[in-house]
Protein backbone atom coordinates (compact mmCIF):
# COMPACT_ATOMS: atom_id res chain seq x y z
CA UNK A 1 0.00 0.00 0.00
CA UNK A 2 1.39 3.41 -0.97
CA UNK A 3 2.11 6.08 1.62
CA UNK A 4 -0.56 8.77 1.89
CA UNK A 5 1.83 11.55 0.75
CA UNK A 6 2.69 9.49 -2.31
CA UNK A 7 -1.04 9.20 -3.00
CA UNK A 8 -1.41 13.00 -2.77
CA UNK A 9 1.35 13.48 -5.35
CA UNK A 10 -0.10 10.85 -7.69
CA UNK A 11 -3.61 12.33 -7.47
CA UNK A 12 -2.37 15.87 -8.14
CA UNK A 13 -0.10 14.84 -11.02
CA UNK A 14 -2.86 12.77 -12.65
CA UNK A 15 -5.29 15.67 -12.42
CA UNK A 16 -2.80 18.10 -13.94
CA UNK A 17 -1.37 15.96 -16.74
CA UNK A 18 -4.86 14.67 -17.54
CA UNK A 19 -5.96 18.17 -18.53
CA UNK A 20 -5.22 19.43 -22.05
CA UNK A 21 -3.49 22.56 -20.70
CA UNK A 22 -0.70 20.50 -19.12
CA UNK A 23 -0.82 17.27 -21.17
CA UNK A 24 2.35 18.12 -23.15
CA UNK A 25 4.43 19.14 -20.13
CA UNK A 26 7.51 17.19 -19.08
CA UNK A 27 6.55 15.77 -15.68
CA UNK A 28 9.44 13.98 -13.95
CA UNK A 29 8.83 12.38 -10.55
CA UNK A 30 11.93 14.14 -9.23
CA UNK A 31 12.69 17.61 -10.51
CA UNK A 32 16.11 19.07 -9.83
CA UNK A 33 16.43 22.82 -9.46
CA UNK A 34 18.10 23.13 -12.84
CA UNK A 35 16.02 22.20 -15.88
CA UNK A 36 17.40 22.65 -19.40
CA UNK A 37 15.32 24.80 -21.75
CA UNK A 38 14.72 21.87 -24.12
CA UNK A 39 12.67 20.17 -21.37
CA UNK A 40 10.34 23.14 -20.94
CA UNK A 41 7.54 23.38 -20.12
CA UNK A 42 7.99 21.26 -17.01
CA UNK A 43 5.65 20.40 -14.14
CA UNK A 44 6.57 19.04 -10.72
CA UNK A 45 4.63 17.89 -7.65
CA UNK A 46 6.35 17.49 -4.31
CA UNK A 47 5.50 17.22 -0.62
CA UNK A 48 8.53 18.75 1.13
CA UNK A 49 7.11 19.41 4.57
CA UNK A 50 4.53 18.19 7.05
CA UNK A 51 3.37 19.56 10.37
CA UNK A 52 2.31 17.17 13.13
CA UNK A 53 0.14 17.64 16.21
CA UNK A 54 -1.13 14.93 18.55
CA UNK A 55 -4.91 14.97 18.91
CA UNK A 56 -5.02 12.01 21.29
CA UNK A 57 -2.99 8.85 21.98
CA UNK A 58 -4.52 7.28 18.88
CA UNK A 59 -4.84 10.22 16.46
CA UNK A 60 -2.57 12.90 15.07
CA UNK A 61 -3.34 15.83 12.82
CA UNK A 62 -1.04 16.11 9.79
CA UNK A 63 -0.75 19.27 7.71
CA UNK A 64 1.10 18.33 4.54
CA UNK A 65 2.58 21.02 2.32
CA UNK A 66 2.22 20.00 -1.31
CA UNK A 67 3.91 22.22 -3.87
CA UNK A 68 3.14 22.37 -7.56
CA UNK A 69 5.91 23.92 -9.66
CA UNK A 70 5.65 24.93 -13.31
CA UNK A 71 8.47 26.35 -15.39
CA UNK A 72 7.93 27.56 -18.93
CA UNK A 73 9.57 29.75 -21.55
CA UNK A 74 7.76 32.71 -23.02
CA UNK A 75 7.94 36.29 -24.10
CA UNK A 76 7.03 39.40 -22.18
CA UNK A 77 3.71 37.76 -21.30
CA UNK A 78 5.20 34.74 -19.46
CA UNK A 79 3.89 35.98 -16.10
CA UNK A 80 0.39 36.42 -17.58
CA UNK A 81 0.49 32.85 -18.89
CA UNK A 82 1.62 31.58 -15.46
CA UNK A 83 -1.26 33.52 -13.86
CA UNK A 84 -3.63 31.60 -16.14
CA UNK A 85 -1.81 28.35 -15.30
CA UNK A 86 -2.32 29.06 -11.59
CA UNK A 87 -6.11 29.22 -11.98
CA UNK A 88 -6.10 25.81 -13.68
CA UNK A 89 -3.73 24.32 -11.09
CA UNK A 90 -5.84 25.54 -8.17
CA UNK A 91 -9.07 24.18 -9.64
CA UNK A 92 -7.59 20.84 -10.74
CA UNK A 93 -5.60 20.06 -7.59
CA UNK A 94 -8.21 21.08 -5.02
CA UNK A 95 -10.90 19.33 -7.06
CA UNK A 96 -8.95 16.07 -7.35
CA UNK A 97 -8.02 15.90 -3.67
CA UNK A 98 -11.40 16.99 -2.36
CA UNK A 99 -13.01 14.33 -4.55
CA UNK A 100 -10.97 11.85 -2.49
CA UNK A 101 -12.35 13.46 0.72
CA UNK A 102 -9.06 15.24 1.46
CA UNK A 103 -9.23 18.71 3.03
CA UNK A 104 -7.04 20.70 0.62
CA UNK A 105 -6.69 24.42 0.01
CA UNK A 106 -4.27 26.84 -1.63
CA UNK A 107 -1.97 28.63 0.84
CA UNK A 108 0.34 30.64 -1.41
CA UNK A 109 1.41 31.37 -4.95
CA UNK A 110 4.68 32.81 -6.23
CA UNK A 111 5.81 33.68 -9.73
CA UNK A 112 9.38 34.50 -10.68
CA UNK A 113 10.67 35.30 -14.15
CA UNK A 114 14.15 35.82 -15.50
CA UNK A 115 15.86 36.03 -18.87
CA UNK A 116 17.65 33.03 -20.33
CA UNK A 117 19.36 34.44 -23.39
CA UNK A 118 16.66 35.62 -25.80
CA UNK A 119 13.72 34.13 -23.89
CA UNK A 120 12.03 34.79 -20.60
CA UNK A 121 11.75 31.82 -18.27
CA UNK A 122 8.94 31.91 -15.72
CA UNK A 123 8.44 29.73 -12.68
CA UNK A 124 5.17 29.30 -10.81
CA UNK A 125 5.16 27.65 -7.37
CA UNK A 126 1.88 27.01 -5.58
CA UNK A 127 1.70 25.68 -2.03
CA UNK A 128 -1.33 23.67 -0.93
CA UNK A 129 -2.13 22.50 2.59
CA UNK A 130 -3.67 19.06 2.97
CA UNK A 131 -5.00 18.32 6.45
CA UNK A 132 -5.68 14.78 7.62
CA UNK A 133 -6.17 12.86 10.83
CA UNK A 134 -3.98 9.79 11.07
CA UNK A 135 -3.23 7.00 13.47
CA UNK A 136 0.37 7.00 14.76
CA UNK A 137 2.84 5.00 12.72
CA UNK A 138 3.26 1.42 13.90
CA UNK A 139 5.56 -1.44 13.10
CA UNK A 140 4.40 -4.87 11.93
CA UNK A 141 3.72 -7.53 14.58
CA UNK A 142 7.11 -9.18 14.18
CA UNK A 143 10.14 -9.10 16.47
CA UNK A 144 12.92 -6.67 15.63
CA UNK A 145 15.96 -8.37 14.16
CA UNK A 146 18.78 -8.37 16.69
CA UNK A 147 22.35 -8.71 15.38
CA UNK A 148 24.16 -11.91 16.34
CA UNK A 149 26.17 -11.55 19.52
CA UNK A 150 24.10 -8.61 20.70
CA UNK A 151 22.80 -8.51 24.25
CA UNK A 152 19.69 -6.68 23.14
CA UNK A 153 16.36 -8.39 23.72
CA UNK A 154 13.88 -8.56 20.80
CA UNK A 155 11.04 -6.11 21.17
CA UNK A 156 7.51 -7.16 20.26
CA UNK A 157 4.81 -4.63 19.40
Amino acid sequence: MAHYRSNYRVQAMAALTGHTRFADFTAPKVWSGSVDTQSLPVLGVLTPQEGFRMESFTTSERKTLMQIAIRRAGGDDVEDILDEDSAFVEALVTGALRQQNQFCFLRETSIVSNADGARNIGTLVMGFEITSLRAPATLPDTPDIVPRGSRAVPIFY
